[in-house]
Order: C-alpha cells, then sequence, then structure tokens
C-alpha cells in the first residue's frame, strides 16, 4: 500500500507571476509592432461630424431620407391583376373604411353580401395603386392609406348593399364608382333610392302612351263637340213640328170659348 501511494503521487508546479521589465509606461506607451497597429486601425470606430459643426438644415431635416429599394413581388403582380380584373367586370365598386371589427362581426356582412351578388375583397395602398396605374380608375388611390375594403357588385344591388351594412357601423362607406362615375357616400345613397331600370322604362312608356292618349282625346274633341252640337240642333229643329197641331188646337178652342 505504501509503494502505491508513492508511484500515484502527483505534484503541482509552483508558479509565481512576475513583472517583465518592471513596471508598464502607461503615460508614453511603447508603440506596438505592424500587424496588430494595422489590426487597431481596422477595429477603430468611425464617429461622424459633431453635432455643433453641422448645419442648421441638416439638424432640422436628419439629413436625406434614403428610400428603401422597390422588390419586384410576383404575387403582389398577381393580386394587382385580380384587382384590376374586378374593376373592370363590376359595374358597382363601394369603397370602406374599416374600423375594428371582429372577425365574428364581419363574417355574416360577408356572407349577405355574396348571396346577393356582391364581393367583399381587401386590398392594400400598393397593390391598388399597381392596379390602377394608367388606367380609367386611378382616381380612387386618393381613398387609400392601408388595407381597405373594397365591396364589388352590380348597380342593383346598391340598396340591400345599404341594409346589409347597417349592421355593421364599422364598415363606413367613403366613396364609390357607378358605370364609370365616382360618387360620393350621399350621391351613392341617392342612387339607392332609384328604381331598377326596369322599373324606370315601364314608367317613361307609361307617360309616353298617357301623351299620345292626351294628343289623341285633344284632336277628336272638336270633332266630337261639333258632332253634338249638330245633334242637339236636329233635336231643336225636330221638336217643334212635332207639337204644332196640338198648338193650334188649343188657340181654336180658347177663340170659341171667347
Amino acid at each position: 500500500m505504501a509503494s502505491s501511494n508513492r508511484l500515484l503521487q502527483t505534484f503541482s508546479p509552483v508558479v509565481l507571476a512576475k513583472r517583465f521589465r518592471g513596471k508598464i509606461n502607461v503615460q508614453k506607451p511603447r508603440k506596438p509592432h505592424f500587424e496588430r497597429q494595422l489590426l487597431i486601425d481596422i477595429t477603430k470606430p468611425v464617429y461622424g461630424p459633431p453635432k455643433h459643426a453641422l448645419p442648421d438644415f441638416v439638424l432640422c431635416d436628419r439629413g436625406e431620407k434614403r428610400k428603401r429599394p422597390e422588390i419586384d413581388n410576383p404575387f403582389e403582380r398577381i393580386l394587382a391583376r385580380e384587382c384590376l380584373d374586378w374593376f373592370n367586370t363590376s359595374k358597382m365598386v363601394v369603397v370602406l373604411h374599416v374600423n375594428s371589427i371582429s372577425m365574428e362581426d364581419k363574417t355574416p356582412i360577408f356572407a349577405a353580401l355574396k348571396k346577393n351578388n356582391m364581393h367583399l375583397r381587401m386590398y392594400g395602398k400598393k397593390i391598388v395603386n399597381m392596379a390602377t396605374k394608367g388606367t380609367r380608375y386611378e382616381a380612387v388611390n386618393h381613398l387609400f392609406i392601408s388595407h381597405q375594403n373594397i365591396i364589388f357588385g352590380q348597380p342593383e344591388s346598391a340598396e340591400k348593399m345599404f341594409k346589409i351594412l347597417k349592421k355593421a357601423p364599422q364598415l363606413i362607406v367613403m366613396a364609390g364608382i357607378v358605370q364609370d362615375r365616382l360618387m360620393s357616400k350621399n350621391e351613392l345613397v341617392e342612387f339607392s333610392k332609384m328604381p331598377s331600370l326596369d322599373v324606370a322604362r315601364s314608367q317613361l312608356c307609361h307617360v309616353l302612351q298617357s301623351a299620345g292618349s292626351t294628343i289623341v282625346q285633344q284632336l277628336n274633341r272638336n270633332q266630337q263637340m261639333l258632332v253634338s252640337h249638330l245633334d242637339k240642333h236636329v233635336e231643336i229643329q225636330s221638336a217643334p213640328k212635332a207639337e204644332a197641331p196640338t198648338e193650334n188646337t188649343t188657340t181654336t178652342t180658347a177663340t170659341e170659348n171667347s
């Protein structure tokens, strides 16, 4: 046991820290060698000019604003093409301002609009700008600030649209396009109260027919009056001849009595 303990013993070296060549010169240090000096120069932070040395216009505008480079996104081009197709195929386009609303409240509105042949879509400003740039719908870009909802449909469904939107006050109508004409909200409300095209055509036909009938009546009125006057005249002329003998007999009897 004693021999095994002697073989397994380890001796730790004694380390004594000693400064080389005395104290370090902090006030006038020695220049480093070339490679170390090169590394120091490369890693040295670069600071801008102090604010007191800058002109006033730079401090006010905070320098020139750099624009982010536009990235060509194929998916955005597909969405812009789809948005332009909706604009071209829909005769009524209504732009909505959307306040805070949950999907639970928005889903019934979406279903009711789709049931009445109207489609609710949401597009961003960049996609609408790409879709309507250089087209007759370019004026709609002023209504977009961020993601907004658009209703695509036909003009006959304007009255039903306002009835459906009454159930969701978070969806506010701003403006719309009806048959290539930009309308405000008040104009859209007046347009929704107007009758349909078929009813307007029937009313126009009734007015034209009544005008024609009145013209015919006015043209025949003089003839009818002339015929009625002639009938009266014939009656007057024929009435004394029938009553003449009775009058003569009465006069003769009166003379005899006298």
